[in-house]
């Protein structure tokens, strides 16, 4: 089974960070099933039921988004509250029990700034502390944040070639570790023993 990737980016067509994500896992087609909810929905009625299918026959779960005001966007809090449902998730069911999920988001601001000392005045974890409560609510195992800041510059600036590369490669290994599993090769590559 594939490590599935729950995307919502409003306006994926003009991402640096979440597209060259994407990029990088579609070079995995055997380890990776990417599910773009905006082009899935682009009228905003998610089926829950195909989504928890696709759940079901996933090895891992990971919702990817950019920070909206200190959360996620709309498309992604009104996936949470459709397909996280009574009867599936919890109060009788329990289909995200001990599986491996985690959040993968990109931050305009810099790291510095996710801090209590900095100008948001909390990390990055403590705003995204209610998608750990939830998780862990429905026994899904929760395996963590992975984070790019920075990706928006107060300049106006793309974020560095070279750091956004290793990120995406980073992505990759992390996603590889939820489930312990060997990355499969590159698509129309051998992979380097």
């Amino acid at each position: 089974m594939k490590t599935l990737i729950i995307i919502d980016h409003p306006h994926f067509d003009l991402s640096v960070v979440n597209r060259r994500w994407v990029d990088e896992l579609r070079k995995y087609p055997d380890d990776f099933q990417i599910h773009n909810l905006q082009s899935s929905y682009p009228r905003s009625s998610i089926d829950a039921v195909n989504e928890h299918s696709l759940i079901d026959n996933s090895s891992a779960l990971v919702l990817q988004f950019p920070i909206y005001w200190y959360n996620c966007p709309p498309a992604m809090k009104s996936w949470l509250d459709l397909v996280l449902s009574p009867g599936w998730a919890y109060a009788g069911g329990r289909h995200l029990e001990g599986k491996p999920v985690a959040l993968a988001v990109t931050c305009g601001s810099p790291e510095s700034e996710y801090s209590a000392q900095g100008a948001n005045g909390h990390t990055l974890a403590e705003f995204l502390n209610s998608f750990e409560q939830s998780l862990r609510r429905v026994r899904a195992d929760f395996k963590g944040i992975y984070a790019f800041y920075g990706a928006a510059p107060a300049d106006g600036s793309k974020p560095d070639a070279t750091e956004l590369a290793a990120s995406a490669r980073n992505y990759v290994d992390f996603l590889h570790s939820l489930t312990g599993k060997a990355p499969a090769a590159v698509q129309g590559t051998e992979q380097a023993k």
